[in-house]
């Protein structure tokens, strides 16, 4: 037993008893500094003027007795343990210095000496020990004071079960997410909270894991019922506590809302089946307007040729005329659904492509922030020459966005672990270049042909396949390009080439006027269906040449949108290629 630097005064007005205490003390309690008095008026004045650990009085002195100098010492708030000695024992005295507040009463004998070192040693330890237990509990309520706030300022719930999962505590955002007052949910069993569809495939998910002693439950994902008869989805995660023989102990749990992640993702299956379903369409309008091209053509032909007939026969001409080009406006509707009419031009702007892309940033900003850093990926953004607001043009801001997401989305899933997105911008002569490269595993050599093609996805069933095709077409619709330049392992760069807006091309064009010398016309009918070949013939010998030009306008324009529609399936296409000629 050692303590460090511990100034004793000893109250004794007998020298040889000061000095045999003091001796004895010396040898339990080292590097103690030793103060003696002889009286109680001096060891108040020592006491005014210096700090003690501790102070031995003996009970009988010359001018006053130990209970006097007790009673001053407690008068002058003196908050220092004091050891009674007294040579001989009387209750009432040991009595009265207890109450006195003295710290222990020792009555001389043969071995008071080593009962008063040890005494005199805990007399010092003990208001230490008290303070650094005061302290380390101060320290403790802090923490747990820090832990609460955190716990509590969390937007994610989180909560502890019993073995039974009855909740036995939660923090605020349950409130907010289960729609109950913090008193009223706790003592509610968590698989009551389970919406009644999920609950029996759930429970027997959780329960399945305690069986296999599961520690940890991450991902479960399923709908909940509110206190206020809402449905939501959430993703559980869970630390399970298990006793020696396996049993289950308790739960802790944390409940992220994901109901505004599965709406989003919900819009976007949406609109890939809506894509989906514009391609299948797109094909449906190609026959349908070869066929109606036929009917019409054929009918004009027949109305020529009839000459004097009955009106009976005229009536059914002209309801057979009218179905046909209902249908016509039919097909028509179908291709303004899968957007292969150039009708965007209606909803064109002009805008800045900072702005585009910026927003593109931001409505893909749940994948690569919030629901990143709740996995614990990281994604950095890099924006290079986004300060400038020359980079204008004349498009569709909603589909130009909708490619930027589609290759942002892309660019995350290459990089699973995550990694960095750099957008930049610039000008090429009269073109804005959109650039957005990842460092992502990159793009094998025997699927970049691929990428554009409907439907080719490498991401599995639950993807469209449609992302980059719709991309290419929006691009191409807009007489822009995009371009994929990639390295498995090292990432890919995507440029998309958008024509700078030009106010002086554009009034120029407005102003231009086209007159179209009806004598001297040079017609190439390009058409696959050779019924149709042969109904250009016909209305030639019939009319003429100028008969025939005006027919080709009234019927031939649908044939020039079929043409269009293979431009949606890419540049491959020889139909295309023909289109790209001037044919």
């Amino acid at each position: 037993m050692s303590i460090e630097k511990s100034n004793i005064l000893i109250v004794d007005d007998n020298e040889d008893h000061q000095i045999l205490m003091k001796e004895a003390l010396m040898q339990s309690v080292q590097e103690a500094n030793i103060v003696f008095a002889g009286t109680g008026q001096e060891c108040l004045l020592l006491l005014s003027k210096g700090k003690y650990d501790t102070v031995i009085i003996d009970f009988s002195l010359s001018d006053m007795n130990g209970l006097e100098v007790l009673r001053s010492m407690h008068c002058k708030k003196y908050n220092i343990p004091v050891v009674m000695v007294t040579a001989f024992g009387d209750e009432n005295v040991a009595v009265e210095a207890m109450k006195l507040g003295v710290f222990d009463y020792v009555v001389k004998s043969e071995d008071y000496l080593q009962r008063l070192s040890v005494i005199v040693h805990r007399a010092i330890q003990e208001p230490k020990l008290k303070k650094e237990k005061e302290k380390v509990e101060n320290d403790l309520r802090m923490s747990e004071l820090k832990y609460k706030t955190l716990i509590d300022n969390m937007i994610d719930v989180v909560f502890t079960t019993d073995k039974e999962l009855k909740i036995i505590s939660i923090n605020l955002a349950g409130q907010r997410v289960f729609e109950y007052s913090c008193e009223a949910i706790k003592g509610l069993n968590f698989y009551d909270l389970i919406y009644e569809a999920d609950r029996e495939k759930i429970i027997d998910c959780i329960k399945g894991s305690f069986a296999g002693n599961r520690e940890l439950l991450e991902g479960f994902e399923f709908r909940i019922m509110t206190g206020n008869g809402r449905v939501k989805d959430v993703q559980l995660n869970a630390n399970v506590g298990y006793d020696s023989s396996g049993n289950v102990t308790g739960f802790e749990g944390v409940v992220r809302d994901i109901t505004g992640r599965k709406e989003f993702e919900q819009k976007l299956f949406q609109i890939d089946k809506l894509n989906a379903l514009g391609l299948q369409s797109s094909g449906v309008a190609h026959e349908f307007n070869n066929i109606l091209g036929i009917i019409l053509g054929y009918l004009e032909i027949v109305k020529q040729d009839l000459g004097d007939v009955s009106e009976k026969v005229l009536d059914a001409l002209k309801v057979i005329e009218k179905a046909a080009r209902d249908g016509s406006e039919i097909v028509d509707k179908i291709q303004q659904f899968s957007r292969i009419k150039k009708e965007h031009e209606k909803e064109e702007k002009l805008i800045d492509l900072i702005d585009v892309v910026n927003d593109a940033l931001e409505f893909t900003m749940p994948r690569w922030k919030t629901e990143a850093q709740s996995k614990g990926i990281e994604y950095e953004i890099i924006k290079n020459n986004f300060t400038s607001s020359k980079y204008r043009t004349r498009c569709n801001p909603s589909e130009l966005r909708e490619v930027i997401i589609n290759i942002v989305n892309n660019s995350i899933d290459a990089m699973p672990n995550g990694g960095k997105i750099e957008t930049s911008i610039k000008t090429d002569e009269n073109n804005a270049i959109i650039t957005i490269k990842d460092n992502g595993i990159g793009i094998k050599d025997d699927i970049k042909d691929k990428i554009f093609d409907p439907f080719f996805s490498t991401k599995g069933v639950k993807r469209s396949g449609l992302g980059m095709s719709l991309s290419y077409s929006i691009i191409a619709r807009h007489d822009g390009e995009i371009l994929v330049d990639s390295y498995v392992g090292e990432g890919t760069t995507i440029l998309l080439k958008i024509p700078l807006f030009d106010a002086e091309i554009e009034q120029s064009d407005a102003e231009e006027t086209r007159v179209v010398d009806a004598h001297n016309a040079n017609i190439l009918v390009i058409e696959d269906e050779e019924v149709i070949l042969d109904m250009m013939k016909i209305l030639r010998s019939q009319e003429g040449i100028m008969y025939l030009y005006h027919r080709i306008q009234v019927l031939v324009s649908r044939c020039m949108k079929i043409i269009y529609t293979i431009l949606f399936y890419g540049p491959g296409n020889a139909k295309a290629k023909c289109s790209d000629q001037g044919c």
